[in-house]
């Protein structure tokens, strides 16, 4: 049951124009729901994983709905949900903000290969600069899930820590510790965590949607079937982000492979299924800024990674049935 008080208006007014091709009163009852899953992502995030299920079931053809389902997935431990969710949106909105969180579910999935795979796919130029860092810590990850800590070391060496944000430098250390103690390096990876956690235990919640457009109108239309739009191109980062963009080279991320095979397998929670990590709880995307970051050259020609399809609407593999107006369920 969404609150009372939780109202449709909460949402941001991006998100309530995606929305734009449902019933009035089916784009509120989403719309509640989002505003309710992303508020409780930190909170209790299996309500946040009900309430964006009961989304999905209204809304199935709409992106947004579709993220949110899949980063709910993961925060809650469904890696094989959250990699076919984001996948979905993905294809949708030709968007790659959550390319770190799909390689990470393939390490959730004990599937590390596949995930440098997928990595080695990805077109860095359409990367931010913390989605890149963000990348790089999976990559390190997966590298070491592998049997190549050495690797993963040397992906994280390749990042320019002194003038991050820093709970993002605090992710990065310690993880540079849990490297050093796999190479043997016990003094060093102490060091490290004796500087660092107490900073990473400061940890702030992180905000998923905004609200900053009290004044924006969803506009109804009576068609609930009619298949969300894909917006081409993420939006480009601002001028602080290119000045500064981190600069991730090939050789540091991921392997041979191509990306989007077929899920396979249950979520069995092996592997490394926290960003950028190899252990512990899930633990989603910090929203520090980032400072200056290099990491070598890019090369980055290619625009998008085989198999990042534009269908401009879910793929039907899994996709949940779309009950235009239906009942929400239990999380209603």
């Amino acid at each position: 049951m969404v609150p009372e008080s939780v109202s449709a208006r909460d949402l941001d007014a991006e998100s309530r124009r995606r929305l734009a091709s449902l019933s009035k009163d089916n784009a509120d009852r989403v719309a509640r729901h989002l505003v309710y899953a992303g508020s409780m992502m930190d909170v209790d995030p299996e309500l946040s994983y009900e309430h964006a299920r009961a989304a999905c079931r209204s809304a199935a053809r709409i992106d947004i709905v579709r993220e949110a389902l899949g980063l709910s997935a993961y925060l809650t431990g469904r890696y094989s949900e959250a990699l076919r969710e984001l996948r979905t949106f993905r294809r949708m909105t030709d968007d790659y903000a959550h390319a770190a969180i799909e390689a990470d579910s393939e390490r959730g999935l004990g599937r590390p290969e596949k995930a440098l795979a997928f990595i080695s796919e990805i077109p860095l130029k359409r990367l931010d600069p913390e989605s890149r860092i963000e990348l790089a810590l999976v990559t390190s990850g997966a590298r070491a899930d592998a049997g190549d800590s050495e690797g993963g070391l040397a992906v994280l060496e390749k990042i320019n820590v002194e003038n991050l944000e820093q709970m993002l430098r605090a992710r990065i250390e310690l993880i540079r510790a849990d490297r050093y103690d796999e190479l043997g390096r016990d003094e060093e990876a102490a060091e490290l965590r004796s500087r660092w956690e107490p900073v990473f235990a400061q940890e702030g919640r992180v905000d998923v949607y905004d609200s900053d457009d009290e004044d924006a109108e969803v506009v109804g239309e009576p068609d609930g079937d009619a298949p969300a739009q894909a917006d081409g191109e993420a939006p480009a980062p601002g001028p602080e982000a290119e000045e500064d963009a981190p600069e991730v080279p090939e050789e540091g991320l991921g392997g041979a492979g191509t990306e989007d095979g077929e899920d396979s397998g249950e979520d069995t929670g092996e592997g490394a299924a926290r960003i950028g990590d190899d252990g512990g709880e899930t633990t989603p995307l910090d929203g520090g800024e980032t400072g200056d970051v290099t990491a070598g050259d890019v090369d980055g020609d290619a625009d998008e990674a085989p198999g990042a399809d534009r269908t401009g609407e879910a793929a039907p593999d899994g996709e949940p049935n779309e009950t235009e107006d239906a009942a929400d369920g239990e999380a209603e």
